[in-house]
């Protein structure tokens, strides 16, 4: 009776520690520039519509762990298209986060980040509320930053001080755990462009120095899929849903306590 005991309080032991080891694996899909347009006049499903209702689809088949859209959701910054976008994300059937880029924000139709996260999330389920923010997925913590002039439009992007404080704080306060950030703007340009180079990225780029935890800076906007790595930090940028791309990334714990990270450029089918 007393072995029947031991193996009774035991077993819970085991597979608690075997679950534990298998929840260190994390798997995201990635959508970026989706650039929706809407034809509100003729009520008629337009190309970027159907891509991102087939993304859906897809992504509701794959075996990621949630989804994450990098910005640029939809093209000029409307509230009746930002409504359209959510809409269709509604269907996903995992948790979900939304950031917005440059073409979602637009002061002449009195959308700003308050705004656009006020449409989105009353027509979807998803997880942002604000921006900069930060989110415990699992066992790591993903941090999502702007970056976005609201004032001036512009396709450059500009990590703030503010943004860069609460960068700072929320990856202190996370020390123990493994940090992804989303953005749209990316720090590493996929390739050579003055029009669309992040200003000042040195200024963020020190943050990232004083921490050992960030495994990954995920950013779209280039419509270009790339992978570099400083300070032992991948920098990933995605291509664009407006050119039938997404991509799907895994990140593995290791048996020596290392990380590894894996992308997967999907098409629309």
């Amino acid at each position: 009776m007393k072995n029947i005991l031991r193996i009774c309080l035991i077993l819970p032991l085991f597979f608690g520690l075997t679950l534990s080891a298998f929840a260190k694996n994390e798997s995201i899909t990635v959508i970026s520039d989706v650039h929706l347009s809407s034809d509100k006049q003729n009520n008629t499903l337009t190309p970027s519509i159907k891509k991102l209702k087939e993304a859906v689809k897809q992504a509701n088949e794959d075996t990621s762990d949630c989804v994450v859209f990098l910005g640029d959701n939809v093209q000029g910054g409307s509230k009746y298209d930002i409504a359209m976008f959510a809409k269709v994300i509604k269907k996903l059937n995992k948790p979900y986060y939304v950031i917005p880029g440059n073409r979602d924000i637009n002061r002449g139709k009195n959308v700003n980040r308050k705004e656009f996260y006020r449409i989105v999330n009353k027509f979807s389920s998803n997880k942002i509320k604000k921006i900069p923010s930060y989110a415990k997925q699992n066992d790591y913590i993903f941090i999502f930053m702007s970056g976005v002039n609201e004032t001036i439009p512009s396709y450059r992007g500009y990590y703030k001080e503010d943004e860069l404080i609460f960068l700072n704080e929320t990856l202190t306060k996370f020390k123990d755990k493994k940090a992804v950030i989303f953005q749209h703007f990316p720090l590493i340009l996929p390739k050579e462009d003055p029009n669309r180079k992040t200003v000042k990225p040195e200024n963020y780029l020190e943050v990232l120095n004083k921490h050992k935890n960030v495994l990954a800076v995920v950013s779209g906007h280039f419509h270009l899929e790339n992978i570099s790595e400083e300070d032992n930090i991948k920098h990933i940028s995605v291509g664009a849903l407006t050119n039938n791309e997404y991509e799907q990334i895994k990140i593995f714990k290791n048996k020596d306590n290392t990380y590894s990270i894996t992308t997967k450029i999907l098409n629309i089918e």
